[in-house]
C-alpha cells in the first residue's frame, strides 16, 4: 500500500513537472516573440530564478533580451526650485497628512501613500549594517517608531539567499554616508534636509554636497539605472523591463512624497512594469521619481501591519533598508 502510494505521488510530480516544462516551451519558444520577451526579462529581474529562460534558449537568444546597461550614463540633475514645499512642510491640500490610495488599474493593482509632510520621511536601517541579518519591514519601522514604510535599496542576494545584511551601493542616514565610498559613482534615490528628493547618477561625495540626508541606490540586474522620472520628463532609456512587483518613490511638485507597491507574482497580478510606475506616479503629478528594490522584496507597511501582497514564497523578507514616515509631529529635524 506504502509503495503504490509513493509511485502515485512521484508519477503525480512528474505529471507536473513535465506540465510546467511545457508551459515555459510555449512562453519561450512560442509564436509571440512579445510574450517570450516579457517572460525572459521578467526571470532576468529576480535572484531566484533569473536562470529560467536557459532552459529552452540559447545564450544568444537570451542576450537578445537582455537590457542595456544605463547605470554609468550621466542624468540631469534634479532642478530643486521646481518643488516648493510649504513652510513647516505643509501643503494646501486639505485633509489627512497621510492618504492611502488603493492601485487598481487593469492588470496593474497596489497601493500609494501619500505623504504631505517629507520631512516625516526617513530612511531606516536594520542594525549593525553588513554584519547581521536585515529586518522585516514591521520590525525596522517600529524601531523608529513610525506609522509606515516600504523597502529601499538593493541588497546581495546571490541566488536569492541573502540575509538582507548588506546594502548593494551606497547608504546615507541622517547626512552621513554609512555604506559606500564618495568616488564611486551611483544610482542614488534620495531625500535631502529641505525634504526634496532627489534621483540619478552620481558619486558619494555629490550626494553628500546635494545635502542629501537619507538615501540609497539601486540598479537593476542587467543594470538598469533608477531615475524613472527626473524635472517632469520619462526617463525611457531606464524602461526597459519585464512584469515584477515593483516599490518606488515620487515627490509632488508641492512636496509631497508618493510611497507606490504593485503586487504581482499572484493569481491577482502578474506584476507591473517600469513604465507602469511611471503612468502611477504621472497620473499623481511627480515631477521626479526613483524605482527601488523590487520582486519578493517589495512590501509597504501600514500602523503596524503589511497591507500590500508580499511576493516571497517564504513571507516577508529581510531588508537593510526602507524608507520610514515618523508619527504625526515627528519629523526628521
Amino acid at each position: 500500500m506504502l509503495g503504490r502510494t509513493l509511485f502515485f505521488l512521484f508519477l503525480t510530480v512528474i505529471l507536473l513537472l513535465a506540465v510546467l516544462l511545457g508551459v515555459i516551451w510555449v512562453l519561450e519558444k512560442g509564436p509571440s516573440p512579445t510574450v517570450t520577451e516579457i517572460f525572459c526579462r521578467s526571470m532576468r529581474e529576480t535572484s531566484a530564478i533569473r536562470w529560467i529562460p536557459n532552459i529552452f534558449l540559447t545564450d544568444q537568444e537570451i542576450d537578445a533580451f537582455k537590457s542595456q546597461s544605463t547605470e554609468t550614463l550621466e542624468t540631469q540633475e534634479v532642478n530643486t526650485s521646481l518643488i516648493r514645499i510649504a513652510q513647516g512642510g505643509q501643503t494646501e491640500e486639505e485633509g489627512q497628512d497621510l492618504e492611502l490610495i488603493e492601485i487598481s488599474d487593469g492588470t496593474i493593482k497596489g497601493k500609494l501613500l501619500i505623504v504631505r509632510d517629507p520631512s516625516r520621511v526617513i530612511l531606516g536601517t536594520s542594525d549593525n549594517l553588513g554584519n547581521q541579518a536585515g529586518l522585516q519591514l514591521t520590525e525596522m519601522v517600529e524601531k523608529y517608531d513610525g506609522v509606515a514604510g516600504i523597502n529601499a535599496g538593493g541588497f546581495n542576494d546571490e541566488n536569492g539567499r541573502g540575509n538582507g545584511g548588506i546594502p548593494q551601493g551606497m547608504v546615507i542616514t541622517d547626512g552621513e554616508l554609512v555604506w559606500g565610498r564618495t568616488t564611486t559613482m551611483y544610482n542614488v534615490i534620495g531625500l535631502d534636509g529641505d525634504g526634496i528628493l532627489h534621483v540619478g547618477t552620481m558619486t558619494g561625495q555629490e550626494a553628500l554636497n546635494r545635502n542629501i540626508r537619507w538615501g540609497v541606490s539601486f540598479v537593476t540586474h542587467d543594470g538598469l539605472a533608477s531615475a524613472l522620472i527626473i524635472n517632469g520628463e520619462v526617463q525611457y532609456q531606464n524602461l526597459a523591463s519585464g512584469v515584477n512587483p515593483r516599490t518606488a518613490i515620487g515627490q509632488r511638485e508641492d512636496g509631497a512624497i508618493l510611497l507606490l507597491v504593485l503586487d504581482g507574482r499572484s493569481i491577482n497580478t502578474l506584476g507591473a512594469t517600469m513604465e507602469n510606475i511611471c503612468d502611477v506616479m504621472l497620473q499623481y503629478g511627480a515631477v521626479n521619481a526613483g524605482n527601488l528594490d523590487g520582486g519578493s522584496s517589495t512590501v509597504m507597511v501600514y500602523q503596524g501591519e503589511i497591507i500590500n501582497s508580499c511576493a516571497s514564497v517564504t513571507g516577508p523578507r529581510n531588508i537593510p533598508t526602507g524608507f520610514i514616515v515618523l508619527q504625526e509631529g515627528q519629523s526628521d529635524g
